[in-house]
């Protein structure tokens, strides 16, 4: 019969599975187009599911058979940590080259964890300093390999954890910093969302790394894993309900187009972008017309508008301007901003398919031109128009009825 500190383990792993396989299916969910910017976001829910079927096992099975299953399950800890820093870097719009180095860590681990498998088990001393407590204990009168190879692995993983919560905030507050130079207000939820990820995934990996230093070398304490383990489904479920109410915007390398667009006359707006002589410095008036010009390009290219993941550095790099410049054309000349100017275009084009095509319901329309879910484009929509897009509707389909009367 399972006892009580077992049967908790086995609860919370279980939620946990189930809600990281969730929030893979959420992240799933958001298209093709998405994958590239979500990727390693999943594989981090997918790493931490790997880690609670491992403790559901452990409640199951003896100590023997766990330390046989250790280095197929153990070396997935030491991913977590990669697969965060690869999500920063990619939706700050500079991703690793060569992503695959930063897993090196998991196969020398992997080698290493069976190698204290294979002496563990073939000395029946080890097995009981070793083995006779949850998981693979360290003990200072086990052999010295395998005191050796444990120390190292604690070595390798506490070098791992500083080395990468230190990249991982310097690349979320460069991040930041560039936002709020190239989004202003409109980064904010951006700033705030990226922020609140990177402050719970910090948190959760600092009380887990102490806690499981704790419990190696004072005392082995099953529950204050498992509070560290609940901690990790509670991070779970905010991070999902954060992606699944304010959907991140994430940025792509893109290739640039040609130029070619009639001249217009470009009619500067009230100042908001900074100073007369700022302005002149950064676009002078010829670079304004083209970047104009650019702009009514892509405008009619639905690949680049309705593209959810498009922002201001990606459709920067599409106009051939910097972010920069491309912020203050928008705000000084053409009066808005990155996201009104995106968003007003596809809420035209969404004003069109509402009344033209009356079946097709508002999630799929909302998807089609860029948005990732209902509530944004309901939101865009009506600070736009005034009105809902199912009020929107139901007006013009009235209008038809009655001129057909």
């Amino acid at each position: 019969m399972l006892e009580l500190k077992g049967v908790a383990l086995l609860i919370i792993a279980i939620v946990g599975i189930g809600h990281a396989l969730f929030l893979i299916l959420l992240l799933l969910q958001e298209g093709k187009r998405a994958f590239r910017a979500n990727r390693w976001l999943i594989f981090f829910a997918a790493v931490v599911c790997v880690v609670f079927v491992d403790k559901v096992l452990d409640v199951f099975l003896s100590p023997l058979t766990r330390l046989y299953l250790a280095p197929l399950f153990s070396p997935f800890v030491f991913a977590s940590l990669p697969a965060i820093y690869l999500y920063f870097r990619e939706i700050s719009g500079r991703p690793v080259l060569q992503p695959a180095r930063h897993f090196a860590v998991v196969l020398c681990v992997g080698v290493g964890i069976a190698a204290i498998a294979w002496l563990v088990s073939t000395n029946v001393e080890a097995n009981h300093l070793l083995l006779t407590e949850q998981g693979l204990g360290f003990k200072w009168q086990a052999p010295v390999a395998v005191t050796a190879l444990l120390l190292l692995m604690i070595t390798v993983y506490c070098a791992q954890f500083v080395a990468y919560m230190i990249a991982i905030w310097r690349t979320c507050l460069v991040y930041h910093r560039q936002v709020q130079q190239q989004f202003g207000l409109d980064g904010a939820v951006l700033r705030n969302w990226t922020f609140e990820l990177l402050v719970e995934t910090s948190v959760i990996f600092v009380i887990y790394t102490a806690i499981n230093l704790f419990d190696i070398f004072v005392f082995r304490s099953e529950w204050l894993i498992i509070i560290a383990h609940c901690g990790f489904v509670l991070v779970f479920f905010r991070i999902s309900h954060v992606i699944a109410t304010n959907p991140a915007l994430f940025v792509e390398a893109a290739v640039s187009g040609g130029y070619g667009a009639p001249d217009k006359e470009v009619v500067p707006t009230d100042d908001v972008a900074g100073s007369t002589a700022t302005a002149r410095n950064l676009v002078d008036e010829d670079e304004v017309r083209r970047i104009c010009r650019r702009l009514d390009q892509v405008v009619t290219r639905d690949e680049v508008i309705f593209d959810p993941l498009l922002s201001m550095p990606k459709l920067a790099q599409i106009v051939g301007v910097t972010p920069n410049q491309l912020s203050f054309v928008l705000n000084r000349y053409i009066g808005k901003s990155f996201f009104d100017f995106v968003n007003s275009v596809r809420i035209d084009h969404a004003l069109r398919l509402l009344v033209e095509e009356p079946d097709r319901q508002v999630l799929d329309i909302a998807i089609s031109i860029g948005f990732n879910s209902k509530s944004t484009f309901n939101l865009a929509f009506k600070k736009i128009t005034g009105t809902t897009p199912s009020a929107y509707r139901a007006e013009n389909m009235a209008k038809d009825v009655a001129q057909i009367i």
